[in-house]
């Protein structure tokens, strides 16, 4: 008994030590006044490090609260990001949700290495053959709280965290093959599975998954682009719509099919 008391009185002092840790642990709070209490704890929503004090380490990877709103169901914020993402058809090149092509960046994986507010700086100042949008701030931080919200639920799914990988080869002796390059590319851009990215202009809009239910219904009559409209409207874009700045661009049915095929190739 003599050796236990002792053994007991640690264990109770550890036991007593901890719940006072535990309780000082959310730093949080000390600052900031408890908001959305039922949906989870503060690290649920903007991340962080609530066990400590210091603030550059309490805020390390923060989620500020204008890109937290993905943990809030139903917020305006949440509920305009969704249909930003649909009106610009940022599926057409991605995934989100587990739903998209993989011409890019799978926008659920992508909060595992980077911060909210490097994806609203991503998408203000995009890659090379992203579109500029010109979102403005408060559009790119509901934007960024759809991509997060995106990301939750594929992983409350259980998705596989892996992917297959993408191979896309550049060829150099094949340049002559790129009829897109040539009869497209001085106005047009679009990703492709096995030639990367074709174009260099951005007057037009980028083609990339145009024939995919991803792409906005921008044929004539609204409604989804196929291989045949295409034809039609390359034949001449002013018959289909009298006011469009494109011209008509006379291809050899070699071409034609070579320009087709580039359009088909979305991996998905």
């Amino acid at each position: 008994m003599a050796v236990r008391r002792p053994l007991l009185i640690t264990l109770a002092l550890l036991l007593c030590l901890s719940g006072v840790a535990q309780g000082a642990g959310i730093s949080c709070l000390k600052c900031h006044r408890p908001h959305y209490q039922k949906l989870g704890k503060c690290v649920d929503c903007h991340r962080g490090d609530p066990r400590s004090d210091r603030a550059r380490i309490a805020h390390h990877g923060l989620v500020e609260g204008r890109f937290a709103w993905f943990a809030v169901p139903g917020s305006a914020p949440l509920e305009k990001g969704r249909r930003l993402m649909d009106t610009f058809a940022c599926r057409r090149c991605h995934t989100s949700a587990g739903d998209g092509n993989r011409l890019a960046s799978n926008l659920d994986r992508l909060p595992e290495g980077t911060t909210a507010q490097e994806i609203s700086e991503a998408v203000r100042v995009p890659a090379l053959m992203m579109p500029q949008f010109q979102f403005d701030e408060a559009q790119r931080a509901a934007l960024v709280s759809a991509i997060l919200a995106g990301a939750r639920q594929t992983r409350g799914n259980g998705a596989k965290r892996g992917e297959p990988p993408q191979v896309v080869h550049f060829k150099r002796e094949r340049e002559e093959d790129d009829v897109f390059g040539k009869r497209c590319g001085p106005c047009h851009r679009a990703l492709t599975a096995t030639r990367g990215g074709l174009g260099r202009g951005s007057v037009a809009p980028n083609l990339s998954g145009l024939f995919t239910r991803y792409y906005p219904k921008t044929a004539p009559g609204g409604a989804a682009w196929d291989e045949r409209s295409l034809k039609k409207w390359i034949e001449n874009p002013r018959r289909e719509r009298p006011f469009t700045p494109m011209r008509p661009v006379p291809l050899e049915p070699a071409d034609l099919e070579r320009l087709l095929t580039l359009l088909r190739d979305t991996p998905r």
